[in-house]
């Protein structure tokens, strides 16, 4: 791997073509494609370090150790959450070369057509399925499983040609060998309750459970993020290209009178590099944003971009007002279920014996196989349905709770259209311990004796939001997150739904004879959820969010809530746009790393056609 410094700014330039704030997962797809022509020049500035030969990055499942550590990671916490019992909660953002995907969990999900066709129908013309199934195929390139695994994993419902076969980031089944029980139990179990897939998750419209691969190189066994894929591996040496990390920008130049936001335009932006001098670097064409869900929207604010209330209570002169920065932040909640595994099952909670993590660090190192050379999780799209795997009626509850008229009224239509997903559950051979969910090492280290296994029910389509704005005019002081999780009232509802259906999926061969029969449960006082009031409860006890963190800078029109518009451009502000996952309208289904990717891809194409 290269070994250029890229902390350094020595012959940095004061003037490039493209400045790229975010050197994370979208700034560097689009950083990138960018300079695939030679004549365009672009600056990435990174607030992270690069650390890509770092073990933490490198091996995929070593990624909890990461989470939640200054050196990888932006340790938010958010507002105590009026919908879960004042709760705070952690929000870790990737703070390093590859940002969020340099430290995930490496999961590779896709999202639904109706979920894309619907950002269209929000008022973003050429953001349906029909054009954004191919930038799914375009970020990535996947190994197809050798017949063994196949048949361990139930994997016989890849499509030919739906997957990528010449993208930067590499999505494989790592070494194919020693997966738990679990893992091969999760799609018989559901397929014994009559609910098998019914097709690849990556054509945007199936239904049932399946073992998705992840971002793992299936030669090195290596993750496969943006810092490394995008960067090192495809762009690190051309000399149009300048990544610089340890930079943290605070704010982006603007020039043109404050109150006329058609005279307004980004120029640049100013930055404090490892040195600590604070410099100033122009743009010729754009600014580009790509700091994240969280960051971006306080930058915008620190610009002098948003509501000019919050503005003008932290001694900020507002260049445009639209309270809609900041706004519209949504996130995945999970809830986890831990029971105690059978005798002589083991779980990964045998990690916290140091013989066995040196074990599997060897086997890793020598080989390139064991524990850390996969990525022991699955997954499971579904409608809603009752306790018995009963369809429900998303209209007929509305209805019934006296919601028929629940806002957003375009995702209430989506969720409404029969077959539509509600649930994700996924299986992780592990404990989860998420009370009282400040602090990821809780959450994901074995703590609580004996040995468990998981299966988390998450809610894909929330209708609450949140929001992220500054608190100080310093960059350095973090902004004000708060997810509002669970505020309104129909992600109660449905979230309890689907918690009921945990204890079904746990009973239900080969899944059953992996617990211990009357083993321990760490959720609801180690006693069954079996009625809605107990799941309800559950839900605000347990909540944890997914990471997916998205929404504050929505594309849709200004009138509408939006900040940017249909190409990615700010309102209002010439030369700047934002491509990360805050211009989301709406959160897709399932873990969204593969959404950043596509959007990211479709962002550098817009650019590429604007000049």
């Amino acid at each position: 791997m290269s070994t250029v410094n890229t902390a350094s700014i020595a012959d940095l330039g004061t003037e490039y073509d493209y400045v790229v704030v975010g050197g994370g997962t979208s700034g560097l797809v689009v950083a990138s494609r960018l300079t695939e022509d030679e004549n365009v020049r672009v600056l990435v500035l990174e607030a992270g370090a690069n650390r890509l030969n770092d073990p933490k990055i490198a091996i995929q499942a070593l990624a909890p150790a990461a989470i939640f550590d200054p050196d990888y990671d932006w340790c938010i916490t958010t507002e105590p959450q009026v919908g879960l019992n004042n709760r705070r909660l952690a929000q870790p953002v990737g703070r390093t070369l590859g940002g969020s995907s340099a430290i995930n969990m490496g999961m590779v999900i896709y999202p639904s057509k109706s979920g894309f066709d619907t950002w269209e129908k929000l008022g973003n013309p050429g953001w349906g399925w029909e054009t954004m199934e191919g930038y799914f195929r375009k970020f990535h390139t996947f190994t197809e499983p050798q017949a063994k695994l196949k048949e361990e994993l139930m994997l016989d419902y890849h499509l030919n040609g739906a997957h990528g076969t010449d993208g930067p980031i590499q999505v494989s089944y790592g070494s194919e060998e020693g997966f738990p029980p679990f893992i091969q139990a999760w799609p018989r179990a559901w397929s014994a309750l009559g609910k098998p897939i019914d097709g690849d998750p990556i054509a945007g419209v199936s239904i049932g459970a399946f073992n998705n691969a992840a971002t793992l190189h299936p030669k090195t066994r290596e993750r496969s993020h943006a810092g490394k894929a995008y960067f090192f591996d495809e762009a690190a040496q051309r000399p149009n290209l300048r990544v610089v990390t340890e930079a943290l920008v605070e704010k982006i130049l603007l020039t043109g009178q404050t109150g006329s936001p058609e005279n307004i335009r980004a120029t640049g932006v100013t930055f404090v590099a490892e040195d600590g001098q604070k410099r100033q670097v122009s743009a010729k064409r754009e600014v580009i944003l790509a700091a994240g869900a969280v960051k971006s929207p306080q930058l915008l604010e620190l610009s002098g971009i948003g509501s000019k209330d919050v503005l003008a209570k932290n001694g900020v002169e507002c260049l445009l007002d639209n309270p809609n920065v900041g706004e519209n932040l949504q996130d995945h909640g999970f809830i986890p279920f831990s029971w105690e595994v059978a005798d002589p099952t083991t779980s990964g909670d045998q990690m916290r014996d140091p013989k066995v993590i040196k074990a599997a660090m060897g086997a890793y190192q020598e080989a390139r196989a064991g524990p850390l050379s996969i990525n022991a999780l699955a997954s499971a799209f579904f409608p809603l349905q009752d306790q018995d795997l009963a369809p429900i009626s998303v209209s007929q509850l509305l209805s019934d709770l006296n919601l028929a008229d629940a806002e957003p009224s375009a995702l209430r239509e989506q969720i409404c259209t029969p077959g539509d997903c509600s649930s994700q559950f996924t299986i992780a051979p592990f404990q989860l311990n998420p009370v009282p969910g400040d602090s990821p090492s809780q959450i994901f280290s074995p703590n609580t004796e004996g040995f468990y296994a998981s299966i988390v029910a998450v809610l894909n389509h929330p209708f609450s939001r949140g929001f992220v704005h500054i608190q100080s005019a310093d960059p350095r002081s973090p902004p004000v997150v708060d997810l509002r999780a669970m505020t309104h009232p129909l992600d109660l509802e449905l979230h309890a739904r689907h918690v009921l259906v945990l204890e079904k999926i746990r009973d239900t061969s080969p899944l059953r004879e992996l617990f211990k029969e009357d083993g321990r449960r760490l959720q609801n006082d180690g006693q069954r959820v079996e009625t809605l009031d107990q799941a309800k409860k559950t839900v605000k006890d347990r909540y944890t969010p997914h990471y997916h963190v998205c929404g504050t800078a929505a594309m849709m029109p200004r009138e509408s809530g939006g900040v940017v518009d249909p190409e990615l451009r700010v309102h209002g502000v010439a030369g700047l746009r934002v491509v990360d996952a805050s211009v989301f309208p709406l959160i897709p289904r399932g873990n969204i790393q593969s959404s950043v990717y596509a959007v990211a891809e479709r962002a550098a194409d817009l650019i590429k056609a604007g000049w």
